[in-house]
């Protein structure tokens, strides 16, 4: 997973509902230790709808988190 070569991240294997297994990588900055990505990885096929979400979830978490907008990824203004 290309996060995990860029900054410290840790994965976990996730199962929701009736087995629908995806795995959840975390990663920090590497100076403060602090959340900066949130990443989705399902098991489907790239393009088409659970992936598709969960690839968009994980943009607009991750922007979130670094105070960003999370539709346009613009710097958040207080």
């Amino acid at each position: 997973m290309k996060v995990a070569n860029r900054i410290p991240s840790t994965t976990w294997d996730v199962t929701i509902g009736e087995g629908h297994h995806l795995k959840v990588s975390l990663a920090y900055d590497k100076d403060t230790g602090i959340l900066r990505e949130v990443v989705f990885v399902g098991r489907g096929k790239s393009g088409h709808g659970l992936d598709d979400m969960l690839s968009e979830l994980g943009i607009k978490l991750s922007r979130i988190i670094q105070g960003r907008d999370p539709e346009s990824g613009e710097d958040h203004e207080p």
